[in-house]
């Protein structure tokens, strides 16, 4: 972590015309220690406790969360404090409004106590606020969140640069947690549609198979970064980064990959190519996502995210 600020200013500088906020929502001093004491910003404050609803200004029950413990010395007998530990299990629970407004009010506590950090801090936020699939990962947003700031206190990572290690060393548990979730739903719903009067079951089904199908079997991708939220469009793709982390495959300046090949985006599409054969004067038919030059997939069916 970068030392810090020079000045040893223990609180806000003077601005010239600026007003106060609201007095509704203050961040208690107690968080605000953490940041202007001797060593700076030193130990992690975990982002519930920069939310709405806890700096509410008559919120003072919840406050007392931040007191600190007050213990005997044995040897000298003297009453000593010492900073109550905060607990991130809050944290890794909050909804993507409470963590947007902790994040306002912890920009502006580094823009006071560590300003030389704040533009690495704003570029890490932005990172997490603008990363593909974010509302379905969010857990595992937010513990890369809480994750980075924590070890950001012990070592010297840069938080402006996405720490690949952190993300992958975290995915494959949250990647289990929603497997668990998933099941259980559709153990719940059979459970609950066995007890039902079927009057057509036994029947023959109908199904409209092939192309000419009615409903598409699944959400559409994104061909460069593997997105398939409803409003995220491939021609319009800026990401450099796949829904699981890694670096795309495809320049999302040029949409070519690093040795100058063009991929048929018809082929990575969901109809697929209509000329067939290995490639055609769009590009290769190679998988836009993996690389894969088989053509037995596209980007819409890779397994490799």
């Amino acid at each position: 972590r970068a030392p810090a600020s020079s000045t040893g200013r223990k609180r806000p500088a003077r601005t010239p015309g600026l007003k106060a906020s609201s007095a509704g929502f203050l961040v208690p001093d107690a968080i605000r220690k953490k940041f202007s004491g001797p060593r700076g910003w030193d130990s992690h404050v975990p982002l519930n406790f920069l939310t709405d609803k806890f700096c509410a200004f008559a919120n003072t029950a919840a406050a007392k969360e931040l007191n600190d413990i007050f213990l005997v010395d044995s040897t000298s007998g003297a009453v000593v404090s010492t900073a109550r530990e905060l607990s991130v299990d809050s944290e890794l629970a909050l909804s993507f409004d409470e963590w947007f407004q902790a994040w306002g009010r912890l920009l502006e506590l580094i823009q006071t106590y560590v300003p030389e950090e704040h533009e690495l801090w704003v570029v890490h936020f932005n990172s997490i606020l603008h990363r593909p699939n974010r509302a379905q990962r969010w857990p595992l947003c937010l513990e890369y969140d809480s994750t980075v700031r924590r070890r950001a206190l012990n070592t010297s990572l840069d938080p402006a640069v996405f720490q690949d290690e952190i993300w992958d060393e975290l995915e494959p548990t949250h990647i289990a947690k929603r497997a668990v979730v998933i099941l259980r739903n559709e153990h719940k719903k059979a459970s609950s549609n066995s007890g039902r009067y079927q009057p057509y079951k036994g029947a023959k089904q109908f199904t409209r198979e092939g192309n000419d199908s009615f409903r598409p079997k699944q959400k559409f991708r994104c061909f460069v970064c593997a997105s398939n939220e409803d409003f995220h469009k491939s021609r319009n793709c800026t990401a450099d980064r796949l829904t699981n982390g890694k670096p795309t495959l495809l320049s999302p300046k040029t949409r070519q990959d690093k040795n100058g090949n063009s991929y048929c985006f018809s082929f990575n599409g969901f109809s697929g190519c209509p000329g067939g054969g290995p490639d055609c004067q769009k590009g290769h038919h190679w998988c836009s996502i993996c690389g894969d030059k088989s053509g037995r997939h596209s980007a819409q069916d890779c397994t490799s995210v």
